[in-house]
């Protein structure tokens, strides 16, 4: 099993007997995959981008049992960071993966000065999650779409996915 899956069996475990955790994770690492595969990321982004997709939100828990709460204040700039590096570290990840992942987790939920495309697809991936998860209407997706989503592959998925009418039905991915 490579790292990226050990990482990925370990954070199901990690959040063993809390489905909503689980779901969540799986499928915002799907689609930040996805994305980072439409928008050619080498090798070394792209694994990276799966690692922090993996852990982008492993704070909650630390959160949760620490303090009652898990808001995106306390958890991204403080409580995620460590709980990532923490299992980065155990499962033997480089340094310089732990730092930038670290970074990613740290800063996912904000929306300016993103830096790299990992970051920003990172950003993306969440919210397509989050726009289900949380039942937010079209009008909200559409608004924040437009000022969040940069990446041509980000932008056809929030399309397609909630605005299926902005698209031929000839139109494909091919």
């Amino acid at each position: 099993m490579n790292r990226i899956d050990r990482l990925y069996m370990e954070m199901i475990h990690y959040y063993q007997g809390d489905p909503k955790h689980i779901q969540h994770f799986v499928k915002v690492h799907d689609l930040s995959r996805l994305i980072g595969q439409g928008e050619g990321l080498d090798e070394d982004t792209m694994y990276v981008l799966e690692a922090a997709a993996l852990v982008h939100d492993i704070g909650i828990k630390v959160g949760m049992e620490k303090y009652g709460r898990s808001d995106g204040k306390i958890s991204s700039p403080y409580l995620h960071p460590a709980a990532a590096r923490e299992m980065l570290t155990a499962l033997g990840f480089q340094e310089r993966v732990i730092r930038r992942v670290e970074y990613l987790v740290g800063h996912h939920h904000t929306y300016k000065d993103i830096d790299g495309l990992d970051y920003q697809i990172l950003v993306e991936a969440d919210f397509l999650v989050n726009y289900f998860e949380d039942g937010l209407d079209k009008e909200h997706i559409k608004k924040s779409a437009e000022k969040i989503f940069k990446t041509e592959t980000g932008k056809k998925i929030v399309k397609e996915m909630f605005f299926p009418e902005t698209f031929p039905k000839s139109e494909t991915w091919a």
